[in-house]
């Protein structure tokens, strides 16, 4: 019996040490995943639409007999626009709540100070609010990972669209911070590479989420552009167009900007006809694909909504995420991440890849104009144009050089 019971004890401490061995995150019986957005501040409409498709795609995983095995719960943080607010809650969610990714997103500055927590932490955080190209290139790391067509992308995009268009004077409206100068220097950039004879007659800046426009609206018209680009987004955008509607500024000038689809715009503030860039447009996509057809029905019929651009990027940021666990065969985070890295999978914008040097998916830029179908409540894209990555993303080369030059 002494013998039995010294025994019983051996494996007992065995089995203790081999549970200390094992990843606290992987003793769990259910698998935590984080999100981190701005749900207050001038990206909350866009943070609601990626957190609903996320939940959406972890109730189906849940449905389905889970992953692995197990059941995924998603647990939501705001962070509002703060980048040290985002940085501190993606640390307490490793640290407090185990969890083995983080979804989400904001502005620039807060993705680019996540995706320093993501780094130091070792925890995949895969981005579909926010696209500055450095959080992929010049800052990326083996942990970060974009479901958006980042700010080179779009912009080289947009260079694109320009040669169809008789546009040759050109004002600019955007946020005074670090993705609006990032972009208007990209967009100067490329219509010199193109030599595009393009001449800014106004450029005006407002901070980001307080956008006053009392001044800046006749200051526009005043000069008379055959075009403006619109570069304030979220609620600056709607707060923008409101303004600028009333003032007749749509009837002197065509019209360029980032109109995402937001189910906020029932009043209809979106001029008819306006040129956008958009990065996942539901109504072109849904005629295209079924997955994303079924999927906005779907996510209809629980929201009473249609998904926006961040909301399809968002579902597709988890799917990735999903179909790497599997393919890894483990929720841990360095598996999971090296996984990612080269990941094909049909996602609801077509057969997708994320590019294992930089974790940028091979996300389209979309151009089109905003029009209104009585089967819906807000304007959809019309007369697309879409531009594949292979024409707008930086080769793997620039990348890595990019790289070189950030560390010098």
């Amino acid at each position: 019996m002494k013998g039995a019971s010294i025994l019983k004890l051996l494996l007992g401490v065995l089995a203790a040490i081999v549970m200390l061995a094992v990843p606290s995150h992987a003793r769990e019986s259910i698998i935590k995943i984080g999100f981190v957005g701005d749900f207050t501040g001038v990206s909350k409409a866009y943070c609601q639409g990626s957190y609903q498709a996320v939940q959406v795609a972890v109730d189906q995983i849940n449905q389905s007999g889970g992953l692995l095995g197990r059941q995924v719960e998603l647990i939501k943080k705001d962070a509002g626009p703060d980048p040290e607010k985002h940085y501190q809650l993606f640390n307490t969610f490793v640290r407090d709540e185990k969890v083995v990714a983080v979804f989400g997103g904001a502005s620039s500055p807060c993705i680019l100070r996540a995706s320093e927590a993501a780094r130091d932490q070792k925890i995949p955080y895969l981005i579909s609010i926010g696209n500055t190209q450095s959080v992929v290139v010049e800052k990326g790391h083996s942990y970060v990972f974009l479901f958006e067509a980042n700010s080179w992308m779009e912009t080289k995009g947009f260079s694109v669209f320009t040669t169809l268009m008789p546009w040759k004077r050109y004002a600019w409206v955007g946020p005074d911070y670090t993705w609006g100068h990032e972009v208007f220097d990209y967009f100067q950039q490329h219509f010199a590479e193109i030599g595009a004879s393009i001449n800014w007659v106004a450029v005006a800046w407002h901070p980001l989420g307080h956008g006053e426009f009392s001044e800046i609206i006749p200051h526009l018209i005043k000069t008379e552009p055959d075009a403006l680009v619109i570069a304030s987004w979220g609620e600056d955008m709607l707060r923008f167009t409101r303004e600028a509607k009333q003032a007749g500024l749509f009837n002197k000038m065509a019209a360029f900007g980032w109109f995402f689809l937001q189910a906020e715009d029932k009043e209809r503030l979106i001029p008819e006809g306006v040129w956008t860039l958009t990065r996942a447009p539901f109504n072109y996509l849904a005629e295209k694909y079924p997955q994303t057809r079924s999927f906005a029905e779907s996510y209809h019929q629980r929201y009473n909504a249609y998904p926006s651009d961040f909301t399809i990027c968002g579902y597709d940021a988890l799917t990735a995420w999903k179909l790497a666990v599997q393919k890894a065969n483990s929720t841990e985070p360095e598996a999971v991440a090296r996984a990612l890295k080269g990941l094909s999978f049909k996602g609801l914008r077509g057969d997708s890849n994320i590019r294992a040097l930089d974790g940028q998916m091979n996300c389209p830029t979309y151009f089109g104009r905003m029009i209104f179908r009585p089967e819906y409540p807000t304007a959809v894209l019309d007369s697309v144009i879409e531009i594949p990555a292979s024409k707008t993303w930086l080769s793997e080369k620039e990348v890595l050089a990019r790289r070189v030059a950030e560390r010098k």
